[in-house]
């Protein structure tokens, strides 16, 4: 894999890219954008790229087995051969922005074993602390990160530290973070992944370099669907109810699917389907945040191609779903939120099935 494996992001690769190339590499970048438009899959091609050497590995032949000095035939033995002298290694014609994907360094980032390339995330952190997985990146996880930067590089000319969902971030491990941002060993790159910005301290952000994600266009996310296994159909359907993230496109596979479990004529199925909302309350909120998007989005389209006492009924129905859009980030009930934003929609005309069909 290389930067050609990034589709949708042309000007952001393009970007990275160069700076590569000038060698004028940031000590902090953030990689911020909506979820779900390959930030932390970027993160992980800019980090192998700039390590990269463009010389292809070759496995060193085994040592030919030497005589034993007490065996009695070792002598009427026909000597060994002169070993052969290896060959120089031949440079890759591949751009010096891209990786070769055939050098040491590239291996080992392809396996994930590189010793200079780390991702730090809350699954790591559990193995780090030896504890469960936790939602949140503490203090002592960057500390570490911190101690690790000290460290001169085993691998390769650059140590590339990947914090994934750095939204994660408490303040204190934010602040832990400072010391390594403010006096950045040489040789060092601190990628922060991040979909919402506003969630890390300002002095986080003014030492930091921006890169910004857009949201994928439609033939991209497609492209992708299908390369992951969707079919062309599904795939089309998917990537028109994303909206430009492929993590909403993924939602909406599981929300077509708990819909298609249901029975059309059944009066319960709005209670049924929003029976299956996740047990944990921010997956929840995060799911009522997407089905609520995705309601808004069939609501205009609709009102758009309306007219009379239809267009003055779909115009309510948007006025209802966006003052509930705007609870979700209040202490509500995400069931009976999602229950409410469903029967409204209902009484207007936009079937609970409307919802998974491509605006």
């Amino acid at each position: 894999m290389s930067f050609s494996s990034i589709l949708g992001q042309d000007k952001t690769v393009k970007r990275l890219r160069a700076l590569i190339e000038s060698g004028r590499v940031p000590p902090a970048m953030i990689f911020h954008g909506a979820a779900g438009t390959g930030k932390f899959l970027t993160a992980l091609e800019f980090a192998k790229a700039l390590n990269c050497s463009h010389t292809p590995h070759r496995e060193k032949p085994a040592a030919p087995p030497q005589p034993d000095e007490n065996d009695l035939f070792a002598a009427a033995a026909a000597p060994a051969p002169a070993p052969e002298p290896e060959p120089e290694p031949v440079k890759l014609h591949t751009d010096p922005s891209d990786s070769c994907g055939a050098c040491i360094s590239c291996l080992q980032a392809l396996s994930g074993a590189h010793p200079d390339i780390r991702i730090v995330d809350t699954a790591f952190q559990a193995a780090l602390l030896d504890e469960d997985e936790s939602a949140n990146l503490k203090i002592d996880t960057m500390r570490e990160l911190t101690r690790w930067a000290q460290q001169k590089p085993l691998l390769s000319a650059w140590k590339v530290f990947i914090v994934r969902d750095a939204e994660a971030l408490m303040p204190a491990a934010q602040n832990a973070l400072l010391k390594t941002l403010e006096e950045p060993p040489p040789g060092t790159s601190v990628i922060l992944t991040v979909s919402r910005k506003t969630s890390l301290l300002a002095t986080i952000l003014s030492r930091s370099c921006m890169v910004e994600f857009g949201l994928l266009p439609r033939a991209a996310m497609k492209t992708i669907l299908e390369a992951n296994g969707a079919l062309p159909e599904e795939a089309s359907a998917l990537a028109a109810l994303g909206g430009g993230s492929l993590e909403k496109a993924a939602e909406a596979g599981t929300f077509l699917k708990r819909i298609s479990a249901l029975r059309p004529g059944d009066t319960a199925r709005i209670f049924k389907f929003t029976a299956g909302l996740p047990r944990d309350s921010h997956k929840a909120r995060e799911e009522v945040k997407t089905l609520l998007d995705l309601l808004l989005a069939k609501t205009r389209a609709a009102w758009r191609g309306s007219e009379g006492s239809a267009k003055d009924r779909f115009t309510l129905l948007l006025r209802r779903t966006l003052d509930l859009r705007r609870m979700v980030d209040r202490n509500v009930s995400y069931a009976l939120l999602l229950e409410t934003a469903l029967l409204e929609s209902e009484r207007a005309g936009l079937k609970l099935e409307d919802l998974v069909n491509p605006v």
